[in-house]
């Protein structure tokens, strides 16, 4: 019974967010959702499909429209950072196992996913499971994320290579 309590106050607070003359509100209604963190900015049309309560914001952080977040594990991600128009971060991975032979080959997967402070992520970018991108960074738009990508460091391409150190100093 608590659970399809429970349930039932997140379908509602779902209908609170898509509610025009409610918007101002929405980071409360993320909170009451379980989203962790504070001072974050999420566009209202953001597709999050898993649970709210593995998203962890930090300070400033800004999801922008058309976003896709698969949360079937954590998602954190850092103070500063931001994530353009209909990015893509996904947790998981299956074939349709067990109904596909595939699934022998490449099975089941999820993993966190972790984005440090700083970092831009451009629009229609992809970010797969168990990727961690360092500390400002820049993933281009467009750009399929396959493996960690250290701090201070820009990513292009489709998978995502380095393009680009960027200078520690100017930072400071």
């Amino acid at each position: 019974m608590n659970s399809l309590l429970k349930l039932v106050k997140h379908k509602a607070y779902k209908i609170l967010l898509a509610t025009p003359i409610l918007k101002r509100y929405s980071s409360s209604w993320y909170s009451k959702l379980d989203v962790k963190g504070s001072g974050y900015r999420i566009a209202t049309d953001l597709n999050l499909i898993g649970n709210y309560k593995f998203l962890e914001l930090g300070l400033q952080t800004e999801i922008n429209a058309g976003c896709f977040l698969l949360a079937k594990d954590k998602i954190v991600i850092g103070d500063n950072s931001t994530l353009a128009y209909q990015t893509t971060i996904l947790t998981s991975a299956n074939p349709n196992g067990p109904h596909s032979k595939l699934s022998k080959v490449y099975p089941k997967m999820t993993a966190p996913v972790i984005i440090g402070h700083d970092t831009w992520i451009g629009a229609r970018a992809t970010i797969l499971p168990g990727v961690t991108i360092g500390n400002y960074c820049v993933v281009a738009a467009g750009s399929i994320v396959n493996r960690d990508v250290p701090d201070y460091t820009v990513v292009a391409g489709v998978p995502a290579k380095t393009v680009k150190t960027l200078n520690p100093e100017i930072f400071e």
